[in-house]
């Protein structure tokens, strides 16, 4: 299972989403961020964001 926690991008939230793969991942991350912290998807869903995101990827059982 594949994990990133909101609060390692700096924002004081306990939020985990969880992914099978890493598309899925930062998806529901970027979800997080637009329906919990009112982030813009435009923004959010560009290739060089994509793989800003996909660095605080962890692999979690």
């Amino acid at each position: 299972m594949k994990v990133i926690y909101c609060r390692d991008f700096g924002l004081d939230c306990n939020a985990k989403m969880k992914g099978k793969n890493e598309d899925d991942v930062i998806d529901a991350t970027i979800n997080h961020g637009v329906g919990m912290h009112g982030q813009n998807p435009r923004e959010l869903n560009t290739p060089e964001k994509r793989a800003e995101i996909a660095k605080k990827i962890r692999e979690e059982e």
